[in-house]
């Protein structure tokens, strides 16, 4: 079976547009170090998620220059299927830019607590706490239907989450040290990262 070139061209312009999206925020707002009271420094399992990045780039960029090069990771998704992955990664997009307005100077691309912290309840952060990394499964989760190939997506997807795993343990740990009740309240009518259909009980 042939690759449709159109999807290779998709998937290689979804890296390229998270890349530059990503580059513009870290651009706007560089982060200050004088004003930062603790940042997360990576351990074991945040190199692991880099390197499984590195080679989800690498298995990408196969993909898109010769798809049989990774056959062995294709899977027999119909058509309609490898859009819904298209449309998965636009809204992935949508979320993003979305949070970066509603966060503003707040957000930085190293987890860190500043002295001037703020806790952003405006936006998506009403209904999710870490809309960031939804976003971020969204748009490289997405990978998997939209290249249709098992080892171009799982690479992302177990990235991804071995990374914001490490993230959001660390933040929501320094926003309940900062802001205690307030945070716990926040937490208790929210999702860490898709909207709590349910509020906990006998929080806040």
């Amino acid at each position: 079976m042939i690759e449709p070139p159109l999807f290779r061209f998709l998937a290689a312009a979804l890296l390229i547009a998270f890349v530059a999206h990503r580059a513009y925020y870290s651009r706007k707002f560089p982060p200050s170090e004088a004003a930062t009271v603790d940042k997360l420094r990576p351990g074991l399992a945040s190199r692991l998620a880099e390197i499984l990045s590195i080679l989800a780039l690498a298995s990408t960029a196969t993909y898109v220059i010769d798809p049989s090069w990774v056959a062995r990771g294709s899977l027999p998704l119909p058509l309609w299927a490898r859009w819904v992955g298209v449309g998965l990664a636009i809204a992935g997009f949508g979320l993003l830019e979305w949070s970066h307005r509603a966060l503003g100077r707040e957000w930085s691309e190293q987890p860190r607590l500043t002295q001037s912290q703020r806790l952003v309840q405006g936006g998506p952060y009403r209904w999710i706490r870490h809309p960031i990394y939804t976003s971020f499964l969204m748009i490289l989760g997405s990978t998997l239907l939209l290249s249709s190939n098992g080892l171009v997506g799982l690479l992302w997807i177990s990235s991804v989450a071995i990374d914001t795993t490490v993230r959001i343990r660390y933040e929501e740990s320094l926003m309940s040290a900062r802001f205690g009740e307030e945070y716990q309240a926040y937490a208790a009518r929210t999702g860490r990262l898709f909207p709590r259909l349910f509020s906990r009980r006998g929080s806040g």
